[in-house]
């Protein structure tokens, strides 16, 4: 037991409807736990369509939200979210991994096949320049790479120490990867 007095956040997953949680009371009670000091911040780990909802409802202080070079659907709900004083906490931005030799190649990375991007990685490997994307997206505040291997772990703080892509690389990737079917709604 920590002999902690409050919780510093406390989230809804499964990005539940407004009206699920008006229903529920589940979200009156987050409030009066934050209210009383016993809940710091609350969140919601939201996807479209119920995260634009959420974000009007404006109780929430943090989303969790995915989002990658390949998954850009979300991004200008990351923006409103932010532009709005909410933190914002990406996850997927690592694209669900680099794909490997007999693993079936999914949606995400068959958007960067379509997107022709070689000429940008300037010597970056796909997923050095999928995490650095991720990263240069102005609205985030963390994201959650998720890795039970050490050496991926300290491969993908190597690729953060890098900094955020140039904004012109940054920039061209992004026309190209809408273009490609990764575009933001």
């Amino acid at each position: 037991m920590c002999g902690c007095d409050y919780l510093d956040v406390v989230q809804f997953h499964a990005s539940p409807s407004r009206q699920t949680l008006e229903e529920q009371g589940a979200l009156d009670a987050l409030l009066e736990l934050r209210d009383s000091g016993k809940v710091r911040f609350i969140g919601m780990s939201g996807t479209l369509p119920n995260l634009i909802d959420h974000i009007a409802m404006g109780v929430f202080d943090v989303f969790q939200i995915p989002y990658s070079a390949v998954e850009r659907e979300h991004e200008a709900a990351i923006t409103t979210a932010a532009r709005k004083g909410a933190g914002i906490v990406i996850r997927g931005g690592a694209a669900k991994g680099a794909p490997t030799e007999g693993k079936q190649v999914g949606l995400q990375w068959e958007r960067w096949r379509r997107a022709d991007l070689d000429d940008l990685l300037d010597g970056m490997s796909p997923m050095e320049f999928i995490l650095r994307f991720t990263f240069t997206n102005p609205d985030l505040d963390t994201t959650i790479v998720g890795t039970i291997n050490p050496v991926h772990l300290q491969t993908n703080l190597d690729i953060l120490q890098q900094g955020p892509l140039s904004p012109e690389v940054y920039e061209k990737s992004k026309q190209r990867l809408a273009a490609a079917g990764s575009a933001p709604r």
